[in-house]
């Protein structure tokens, strides 16, 4: 094999792994996006009341005292069960309660009940770091594969692009 045969597949090699890496990469910031905008969508009330309470040990943080809570409600002929490390969960079977519900993807936002509301969105620590992490993991890539010259910048943003118009089907799949 000649060099210029050479240099051509390993050309063809990276530009398959940059566009890989670009539709992992993208992905995650999608489906992280997708996480935070699920988490401040729009909800809507919905009334019920608790048919069973459980608690179990559940090591969080090293703390092994934390209590986890799992109750389950009946509402608007729908069945939700909802686990949380929350003393606000702790609630007696037949507790009357108020669901918020997400619009987004059906998940329980808000629970009421007994004048306390018990926030059980997730948190927007984790998605941020996340879509931080790639979109600075994309940077270096591609900054690496221009200044190391392994093929045209061309290529580069060609990758760039079809890793970004992918990375929305990969977050759609997992659905």
């Amino acid at each position: 094999m000649t060099v210029g045969r050479f240099t051509r597949v390993l050309r063809t090699v990276f530009f398959a792994a940059i566009a890989l890496l670009s539709l992992a990469l993208g992905g995650v910031v999608c489906l992280m996006c997708q996480v935070l905008a699920g988490r401040d969508a729009p909800t809507y009330r919905v009334d019920g009341h608790v048919t069973s309470h459980e608690q179990g040990a559940l090591p969080v943080g090293g703390d092994e005292q934390a209590v986890s809570h799992t109750i389950e409600v009946d509402a608007d002929d729908r069945h939700y069960r909802v686990t949380a490390v929350d003393s606000g969960l702790d609630l007696p079977p037949g507790q009357p309660v108020t669901l918020d519900v997400s619009t987004a993807d059906g998940s329980i936002a808000y629970l009421r009940a007994g004048g306390g509301v018990v926030d059980l969105r997730p948190g927007v620590v984790r998605p941020v770091l996340l879509i931080t992490a790639a979109l600075l993991a994309l940077g270096a890539v591609y900054f690496g594969a221009v200044r190391l010259n392994v093929y045209p910048p061309v290529a580069t943003w060609l990758a760039l692009a079809l890793g970004a118009l992918l990375a929305p089907v990969a977050v759609f799949v997992r659905v």
